[in-house]
């Protein structure tokens, strides 16, 4: 075997957890493999479309309007209907502008995304302290399973 086939096998998983604040410095120094990214305060826009035309259009007026995208992203779509798109952007947009723009919005508060490379048990400690110290766990999401698991 060469030299560094192995090099994944035993990796833990890496995990992405959606906080409502900031871990405090005494939980980010107990998980050396976590980093802290705060996310400020963004807008939704949210849209089934009839043609692609339309999300053209939204990404037009706004480019025009010199707001900045953070995310675009298509949302699974429930059977029978049309693509769904939701378009991020940093801060919130005006009652005026959203009605012009005529898409469903909404507000979603600041948070902070922690990743961590963590086996289960340590996984749950991060949340426990994560609750402990104030946050509310709003997502957790795998991004990368233990390569010493796979097959093939």
């Amino acid at each position: 075997m060469e030299s560094g086939a192995d090099e994944h096998v035993g990796q833990a998983p890496v995990y992405d957890v959606v906080l409502t604040s900031s871990p405090p410095e005494s939980v980010r120094r107990s998980f050396p493999s976590m980093t802290v990214r705060g996310v400020p305060t963004q807008t939704t826009l949210r849209r089934e479309l009839s043609a692609p035309a339309q999300l053209d259009e939204l990404l037009r007026t706004m480019s025009e309007m010199r707001i900045p995208l953070a995310d675009v992203h298509l949302l699974p779509a429930a059977s029978g209907a049309g693509p769904t798109y939701e378009v991020r952007v940093d801060g919130e947009i005006g009652e005026p502008l959203l009605r012009h723009l005529n898409w469903s919005y909404s507000v979603v508060p600041s948070h902070a995304r922690v990743r961590i490379a963590a086996p289960g048990h340590e996984l749950l400690e991060l949340l426990q302290a994560c609750t402990e110290n104030g946050s509310t766990i709003e997502r957790i999401r795998l991004v990368t399973r233990d390569e010493g698991s796979r097959t093939g």
